[in-house]
C-alpha cells in the first residue's frame, strides 16, 4: 500500500520510465522497419530483399537459371522468401530483447 507523497513519487517515476520505454520502442520499431535483409538461396539463383515490415523490396533471378523448370523456381522463391522472413523475425526479436531487459514487455500495443 502506498503512503503519502512518497508513494505518489514512486508512481510518477514509474510513469516516466514507461513513457521513456514507449519512446524507445517506437524508435526501435521505426529502425527495424527501415532495415533491409538480403537472402540468397544456396545455389545463388534467387536473391530476395525484404524489410523489417516483411515487405519484399526486390526479387532477383539469376540469368543462368534454366527457366524450363518453373516448379523448381517457384519452390526456390518460396523458400528464399521464408528464410528472409525468419531472418527478419530473429533480428526483430534480438533488438526487442534489449527493451525487455529494461523491464518492458515487447508485446505492448504501442
Amino acid at each position: 500500500m502506498m503512503k503519502g507523497i512518497g508513494g505518489m513519487g514512486d508512481m510518477m517515476g514509474l510513469m516516466k520510465k514507461a513513457q521513456q520505454m514507449k519512446k524507445d520502442m517506437k524508435k526501435l520499431k521505426k529502425e527495424i522497419s527501415k532495415t533491409n535483409i538480403t537472402k540468397v538461396d544456396n545455389n545463388n539463383i534467387i536473391s530476395v530483399v525484404i524489410n523489417g515490415d516483411h515487405i519484399i523490396q526486390k526479387i532477383s533471378i539469376s540469368e543462368n537459371y534454366d527457366f524450363t523448370n518453373i516448379k523448381n523456381l517457384e519452390i526456390l522463391i518460396k523458400d528464399t522468401i521464408n528464410d528472409a522472413a525468419k531472418d527478419i523475425d530473429k533480428m526483430t526479436n534480438d533488438k526487442m530483447s534489449v527493451l525487455s531487459k529494461q523491464g518492458l514487455p515487447t508485446d505492448l500495443p504501442f
